[in-house]
């Protein structure tokens, strides 16, 4: 199944939501908007994978560079996950790494934990 992306612009926080296979052949489109997400720099994002079926090496690479750039020019991140994402992000001991929550809802709570940056 092939990848497809959403992306919702709101002024204080931004919601790409992805769902299907994230592999190799669809990491360029990926790339595309989290370059989009860098270069706009809002103040949060929140990565939405509920709907992603298969993540390989390609996808969690690029996810690690968005955490890394991102946060370091002081935006928010949280990733929405679901069971396969999860558990690939538990396999790779990566969840340290990352803000996790299990829905939008809770996202949007943890976004809220902290204030946005001016």
């Amino acid at each position: 199944m092939a990848v497809s992306m959403d992306l919702e612009q709101e002024p204080e926080y931004w919601v790409l939501t992805v769902a299907g296979e994230l592999d190799y052949t669809e990491c360029s489109a990926f790339r595309m908007n989290i370059d989009r997400v860098l270069k706009a720099s809002p103040p949060a994002t929140i990565i939405d994978l509920s709907g992603v079926e298969y993540l390989d090496s390609s996808g969690l690479g690029l996810l690690l560079s968005l955490s890394r750039e991102y946060t370091a020019q002081g935006g928010r991140l949280v990733l929405v996950t679901n069971d396969t994402v999860s558990s690939i992000l538990d396999l790779t001991r990566l969840t340290g790494i990352f803000s996790i929550a299990a829905d939008r809802a809770e996202a949007m709570e943890r976004l809220g934990d902290t204030p946005l940056r001016p």
